[in-house]
């Protein structure tokens, strides 16, 4: 299965697999039984028709998150759990990853300070040492280049956040 596959849920009847698509971070259309409350959407990734549904509805619905889905336009978030989401993917982070990633999101396309990197770590009630910024930075790189995302050092200054070319 692709990871731009759009995912088709019944609600409230499947409710169960829309969290687990969720948490997967696979774009789902989510087809609302007549005189049911609809969802709250999770990401830009979700749409909702109410059933009984045209087909050409329920087509074009699905064409439009598959193209959320696979667009690489979209910027990297890094969500409330942890998470890091762009192109598709869903990567864990750990909370020292996080909080340097929430570093470099923030001033992307920017540059972010090794001062404020290691200010983020401090918040996060992790070590701020040189080192440990390094070999934070040296763990993320290796992370976000699987799903597409660099991290570029400029010398004496600080990291730059961008998608591989």
């Amino acid at each position: 299965m692709k990871r731009s596959d759009v995912k088709i849920v019944r609600w409230p009847a499947e409710s169960g697999k829309l969290a687990r698509f969720r948490t997967q971070g696979l774009p789902c259309l989510i087809v609302v039984a007549r005189g049911a409350q609809v969802p709250e959407l999770a990401s830009t990734r979700e749409d909702w028709v109410r059933h009984p549904v045209e087909t050409w509805e329920l087509q074009a619905r699905v064409a439009s998150l598959r193209l959320k889905a696979t667009s690489h336009g979209t910027a990297p978030v890094v969500d409330e759990d942890g998470l890091l989401r762009y192109g598709g993917e869903v990567l864990p982070l750990t909370v020292s990853e996080a909080a340097v990633l929430r570093g470099l999101l923030h001033r992307r396309p920017g540059l972010a300070s090794r001062t404020e990197l290691a200010e983020r770590l401090l918040d996060a009630n992790r070590s701020a040492s040189p080192n440990a910024l390094d070999l934070h930075i040296m763990r993320l790189r290796r992370k976000v280049d699987s799903i597409g995302l660099a991290i570029e050092t400029v010398r004496g200054r600080g990291f730059l956040l961008k998608a591989q070319s």
